[in-house]
């Protein structure tokens, strides 16, 4: 499972680069014209501006799923889909009640209006195998 313990080792294996003792960043290359940044000292995970995010809590290290979370978006980028494209924590309501839905990540056609993808982000562990059972 990715902790805050070894999320530097898992973002140099992902391909970040340190540019401070406490700052890593990985560049998605001319492409995508983008990059995501992992600041040690804030605390803090920053997207690219493109890449829309609703719920700021996602970018801190609060919670082991929100590394989780930057893998998969890390992983989206390295295969070529666009920051514009991708959406971080979308809700939605459901049916005429006031229940809702939020999906962690969120993945957009060419046009940006139709959804391709819905991934659901777990931590290995627990989380994953109650999510399995059900």
């Amino acid at each position: 499972m990715i902790t805050d313990a070894n999320l530097r080792e898992t973002i140099k294996i992902l391909g970040f680069i340190e540019q401070s003792a406490d700052t890593y960043q990985k560049s998605f290359g001319d492409l995508l014209g983008c990059s995501i940044t992992v600041d040690f000292k804030a605390k803090t995970i920053i997207y690219p501006s493109d890449l829309r995010v609703n719920e700021k809590e996602t970018c801190n290290f609060s919670d082991n799923e929100n590394f989780v979370v930057l893998e998969c978006i890390t992983r989206l980028l390295d295969k070529g889909y666009r920051a514009e494209h991708i959406e971080i924590e979308k809700r939605w309501t459901l049916g005429h009640d006031v229940k809702g839905g939020k999906a962690d990540i969120c993945v957009y056609d060419e046009s940006g209006k139709e959804m391709l993808l819905i991934i659901e982000c777990k931590t290995y562990g627990g989380e994953y195998s109650k999510e399995k059972k059900t």
